[in-house]
């Protein structure tokens, strides 16, 4: 275990402060009084802390006290680097904590080159075909099986003797002995790749040592499972709005006829007789992905895939006979090696894919899982092996029997939705109040438009001409009203195309008087960085689409943020058969569950875009939900307290030069 790295005073207060930059706000100081409780208890919490709240620097302060380590994942390279910044300040009041950052191999390879590429697993084939090892030293990559002197205990020293070779540099490099003047102390993505060039050091394996013996781990999510070993250390997920669609994706499986086809080929390119059984078997699956009688989009259950399977020739037995075959695809593995010359990456070869898949299959839970079989691409079908419950993945998690998990976020509301669909019903569920003084948010709630149309996005009311020329001209009025940029966000794609395609027919876009900026689904940063720019010096307005990059990726602070409008509300297409699927099984798990997930997931969309243009204490912005339907009961529950409590519902009945004056009241007060 760790030694105590502090001298810890007598009152909790005082123990958080001493790793505060600053003095903590009240809520702040709230949060970390919580998440000490939760850290001394165990147990699970859902805190969420409002944006410009600095949870990051609550969260390590309430925690580095203790003397375990602390796993913190998120989703970005920007929120990773911020957790490494916060904890470089904390140490610049005369501590030593140690952090690393496990970035990819594109982010901390060496080679220019690899660091450029898009593909993940492209860049971890180039990287691997690059490093050789010696009978008489270990590659890094494998030194944990080689050095078990290596633990969590060795905190303080790494191994002098270390070694890789790497055919890009050609050469043995040592990494010397740990010492806080050569190894970084807090080991960000840019220290790591400095250390490495100025001394010829792979920073990628370099963090992947480190991360075996520094205080604190800063992670994307993927390495919830691809490091499972924190039992008895603290767990957090930040940006945890977005977790019961990670746990479900990374449970969901998806394979073709083309990678069948592909496997195969791998088989037929060793040409060994031992290999014979296994093409024999993709034989057979490919049988069936020429034969099977499902129709597109036709929901499966598992019984029913594995019967089309066995009437087409994989019968229990060639499966049972395959699944217990992993030596044979470890070696088609490394004689495809021999005879390429080159490294092969496991999980890019077709054969593994199809054993991963197959797996899968019939391990899984058939209550917590639905087959859709696509037909999209006709020469090559697949068949998507969907997981429906989040708790599948997140049981692993918990039974690591973390000390803590603390799962974090601005928009996690409601938080008993959350909980129960990950199986912690009686988790710590708590949301504290915004940083941002009172007067610094306004949120109006219009339900009619400037001619007294009912405003609403429902089916009937898209495909009617005038309602979309009414919320064409509430959304003119309001943008006039707001100074420099104002972000207008919409359902979906097809709604946002449907809509601008009219309003510009009509002459609605210029008659805004602004700048206009449109996301499409290939959008790049560079559309935001003008939309910013321009955002800066004028009125600018951009369309863009909840859940799509810029409401899920991007923040709009300060001028690139005064107002966001909502145009409807998100809702999850009913009639979409992986939406029904996911409905159903949530109504089998607990009577009315299906229809609190499919209002919290529409909420949870709104709460997250609407959050983006408040982003430090001393912002300010107008938020406007243009939609009847959010004044329902239903819907006032679900937005984030935060949120809730500085929102304003416009009687119907109120002319609309009314919000408009609201508006302009607003910033001509501030």
């Amino acid at each position: 275990m760790f030694a105590s790295v502090v001298s810890l005073s007598e009152t909790i207060e005082e123990r958080f402060r001493e790793f505060m930059p600053y003095k903590p706000y009240p809520a702040q100081l709230q949060y970390m009084k919580d998440v000490f409780k939760l850290v001394e208890e165990g147990g699970v919490g859902f805190l969420e802390a409002p944006t410009g709240f600095g949870k990051t620097i609550s969260l390590l302060s309430a925690t580095l006290p203790y003397h375990c380590r602390l796993f913190y994942y998120s989703r970005t390279h920007t929120q990773m680097r911020q957790v490494a910044c916060e904890l470089e300040r904390i140490n610049a009041l005369g501590y030593g904590f140690t952090g690393v950052v496990r970035g990819s191999r594109i982010q901390l390879c060496l080679d220019r080159e690899v660091r450029e590429m898009d593909d993940h697993l492209r860049a971890d084939e180039v990287c691997l075909s690059r490093i050789r090892s010696r009978e008489d030293d270990v590659s890094l990559a494998e030194l944990s099986l080689h050095r078990p002197d290596i633990t969590l205990s060795s905190q303080d020293q790494l191994p002098s003797d270390l070694s890789l070779y790497c055919e890009f540099e050609g050469r043995r490099v040592e990494i010397p002995g740990y010492v806080p003047r050569n190894v970084p102390t807090v080991a960000s993505v840019e220290s790591l790749l400095s250390y490495g060039e100025s001394r010829s050091i792979c920073p990628y394996y370099l963090a992947k040592l480190l991360s075996q013996v520094y205080r604190v781990v800063i992670g994307a999510y993927n390495y919830l499972f691809l490091d499972p070993e924190f039992g008895g250390h603290i767990v957090v997920m930040d940006e945890a709005h977005n977790i019961e669609d990670f746990c479900k994706e990374t449970k969901s499986y998806v394979l073709s006829k083309r990678t069948v086809e592909r496997a195969v080929d791998e088989v037929k390119e060793v040409d060994r007789p031992w290999a014979s059984d296994v093409e024999s078997f993709l034989a057979f699956l490919l049988r069936f992905f020429n034969h099977a009688d499902f129709k597109g989009n036709e929901l499966l259950t598992k019984g029913m895939v594995l019967r089309e399977m066995e009437e087409n020739g994989v019968t229990p037995e060639r499966l049972e006979e395959f699944l217990e075959g992993w030596p044979l695809i470890i070696n088609i593995q490394r004689e495809l090696m021999a005879k390429r010359g080159r490294v092969v990456i496991l999980d890019r070869m077709r054969v593994a894919q199809v054993y991963a898949f197959m797996e899968a299959l019939t391990s899984s839970r058939e209550d917590a899982y639905v087959g859709f079989w696509n037909t999209e691409e006709e020469k090559s079908p697949s068949l998507e092996w969907m997981c429906l419950d989040p708790r599948v993945a997140f049981e692993e998690v918990m039974s690591e029997k973390p000390k803590a998990v603390i799962l974090t976020s601005g928009t996690l509301s409601p938080l008993d939705g959350i909980a129960a669909r990950l199986g912690v019903p009686e988790a710590l569920k708590k949301s504290y109040p915004s940083v941002i003084a009172k007067e610094n948010i306004m949120v109006l709630a219009v339900g009619k438009g400037p001619n007294g149309r009912t405003l609403t996005t429902r089916y009937e009311a898209r495909e009617d001409e005038k309602t979309i020329l009414e919320y064409g001209e509430a959304v003119t009025r309001i943008v006039r009203n707001i100074p420099n940029g104002t972000i207008v966000f919409f359902p979906a794609y097809h709604v946002m195309n449907q809509m601008l395609n009219i309003w510009n027919t009509y002459g609605v876009l210029g008659s805004m008087d602004a700048a206009v900026f449109i996301e499409s689904a290939g959008s790049t940063a560079s559309l935001f960085d003008s939309y910013r720019r321009t955002a800066e010096k004028e009125r600018a307005v951009l369309f863009a689409v909840v859940r799509g990059k810029l409401s899920e990726g991007a923040n709009f602070p300060d001028e690139a943020g005064r107002g966001a409008i909502m145009v409807g509300i998100p809702y999850p297409n009913v009639s979409d058969p992986k939406v029904m699927a996911q409905k159903e099984y949530y109504e089998r798990v607990e009577k009315g569950m299906g229809r609190k997930w499919y209002l919290d997931h529409s909420f949870n969309a709104v709460n997250q875009s609407l959050g983006r243009v408040w982003r430090h204490k001393d912002d300010y912005a107008v938020g406007v939900l243009l939609d009847a339907r959010y004044s329902w009961r239903e819907s006032r529950k679900r937005l984030s307290p935060w949120l809730a409590e500085r929102t304003t519902y416009v009687d119907p009945r109120t002319p609309f030069q009314t919000v408009e004056r609201m508006i302009r009241t607003f910033f001509e007060s501030g």
